[in-house]
């Protein structure tokens, strides 16, 4: 608004702008309105910080243009919605029916879903098993051709396949629309167990029996004074010391071993002096402490001796090995490398 005085006819003419000035005090900048920053408009709420219609007429005119549009959409809304509860029952019991059937053809479109031909397990694939076959591996799990994917339970499905012999980890997954997918970690076997009733039983650095067989296999070490050996898939506590050291020991010396008698806690092994040889030597390890010191010592002591027959190898100290000749006296004998230690006429107890 701006007030112009006609001085020939001497009245005032009350100009009214239909746009903002494009200068002077008045003028609005061209663009999006910024809210100000000072004062006292800025403590209040951004709609009210909106210019209004009498004070900016175009910015005025754009709310009230929006607030239009948004009333127009809302009536739409409910034009709509209006329109779809014309066909709803109108009644509660008929709201009541129309929800228990909803509820119904739902759940018998899951279940048809779930359960029709076209998700269940046709293929069960098996990964990582020498062992233990495709067969026994989905049979340890629980699982069969034709049965729906969602009744799979992975987590069900792998704690049955550990407790398998030969299982150490297992995997299952389900890959969509029908297939199970097994991967598996077999054990090792680490050792020989004679069973009262014949036979042998193998077992795994951990004393898990793994397997029974008629014949004994030529390169695993047999466990002596274990006790009674339970059925495959239990432990066998009592070896874990025999075959903690049996696992200690480098492969070359491993595959020396023919046995390892325990004694309580101690170990004593028998090993051959050379590959093919019939003469044993006596390997005295005692409890399954310091291995690292025993082992190395014992590796140093073979280096030395070579080919030569020894009776027994003390290593129940590792620091002061001793050595016993297989035809000794009183008057000689062979002294420990690097210690100048010689053995007493009767292997007993290791000096210190």
């Amino acid at each position: 608004m701006s007030r112009r005085e006609d001085r020939t006819q001497r009245r005032v003419t009350v100009v009214r702008h239909t746009r903002p000035p494009s200068a002077g005090r008045f003028a609005r900048r061209p663009g999006r309105a910024t809210p100000p920053t000072r004062g006292w408009r800025a403590r209040l709420p951004g709609a009210l910080q909106r210019p209004l219609a009498w004070q900016a007429p175009v910015a005025g005119r754009a709310v009230v243009a929006t607030g239009k549009a948004a009333a127009s959409a809302t009536r739409s809304v409910r034009d709509r919605l209006r329109r779809l509860t014309t066909w709803m029952p109108q009644t509660l019991a008929g709201r009541l029916l129309a929800a228990v059937v909803a509820i119904l053809l739902f759940t018998a479109a899951t279940w048809a879903t779930t359960r029709s031909a076209l998700l269940d397990v046709d293929h069960i694939e098996v990964r990582g098993g020498a062992v233990v076959t495709a067969a026994e591996a989905a049979a340890g799990a629980g699982l069969r051709l034709g049965q729906p994917m969602a009744s799979v339970e992975t987590r069900a499905a792998e704690r049955r396949l550990r407790g398998l012999p030969w299982v150490d980890t297992a995997l299952v997954e389900r890959a969509f629309p029908n297939t199970v997918r097994i991967q598996l970690t077999e054990r090792t076997a680490a050792a020989v167990v004679a069973r009262p009733t014949g036979g042998w039983a193998l077992l795994d650095r951990t004393g898990r029996v793994l397997a029974e067989r008629p014949d004994r296999p030529a390169d695993l070490p047999e466990v002596l004074g274990a006790g009674a050996t339970p059925a495959p898939g239990a432990n066998l506590a009592a070896a874990r010391p025999a075959l903690d050291v049996v696992a200690a020991l480098p492969e070359g010396i491993r595959k020396r071993v023919t046995g390892a008698t325990l004694d309580g806690e101690a170990v004593t092994l028998h090993a051959v002096t050379t590959p093919g040889s019939a003469h044993q030597t006596v390997i005295r390890i005692g409890p399954p402490t310091s291995l690292s010191a025993k082992v190395a010592a014992l590796s140093a002591l073979l280096e030395r001796i070579g080919e030569r027959s020894v009776a027994v190898l003390d290593l129940r100290v590792p620091t002061a090995p001793v050595v016993v000749p297989t035809e000794h006296s009183a008057a000689t004998s062979t002294p420990a490398p690097g210690r100048g230690v010689t053995a007493p006429p009767t292997p007993g107890k290791p000096r210190d």
